[in-house]
């Protein structure tokens, strides 16, 4: 009787070790997620403020209405894990979006761009080991990280595509397209033409 007590209190120790890490690794997810999109949401935001480029300021819009909709989902899947956040930006966050701030308007759509795309791959690499995780069992979560990773695939691709000259200080591109997976589109139907504008 002894033996089997003690068996099973390892077994319930296990299983509560398993529910812990399971439910300490989503928690990260959520709140490592929700840092990264809300300082997308910020750049973006400074973006549409400080510079005077018709390419830049469509990308930077489109990353401030995407990223708002991540963060009402992050919301609704946070309450099945008795979260809340607290809208700010992390310590290296907030350097970078200090940086971009201080940045003279003819290396602005530039560093925009580099900040844009860094910040992608990051937010695209955590959506992956997240998915990947065995750790993460919440099946709802998984398919949201599933779904919402062929629209970071797309910003970053957007990103990319955004050709920025710092010496006449212009910026040219073609988004918003598709490649990496569908997004939706905005007014501006750039995804035909090249565009070229001078900032005043």
């Amino acid at each position: 009787m002894g033996k089997y007590l003690k068996l099973s209190s390892i077994v319930l120790g296990i299983i509560a070790l398993l529910a812990f890490k399971q439910q300490n690794s989503e928690k990260d997810f959520l709140g490592q997620a929700y840092l990264s999109n809300h300082y997308e949401i910020s750049i973006a935001q400074l973006a549409r403020e400080k510079s005077n480029n018709d390419v830049i300021n469509a990308y930077a819009e489109l990353l401030i209405d995407d990223h708002q909709k991540i963060i009402r989902e992050f919301k609704d899947l946070a309450k099945g894990h008795k979260m809340k956040f607290v809208d700010g930006l992390g310590e290296d966050q907030k350097k970078h979006w200090d940086m971009l701030n201080s940045t003279d308007s003819t290396h602005f759509n530039q560093t925009f761009k580099e900040l844009a795309i860094a910040s992608h791959e990051q937010t695209i690499t955590l959506f992956v080991r997240a998915y990947e995780d065995n750790a993460i069992q919440d099946i709802r979560l998984k398919n949201w990280i599933s779904n919402r990773l062929p629209l970071l695939r797309a910003q970053l691709d957007q990103a990319r595509d955004l050709r920025v000259d710092p010496i006449l200080n212009t910026a040219e591109g073609i988004p918003p397209h598709t490649r990496g997976g569908s997004i939706r589109s905005v007014d501006l139907d750039l995804d035909r033409v090249n565009v070229r504008v001078m900032l005043e």
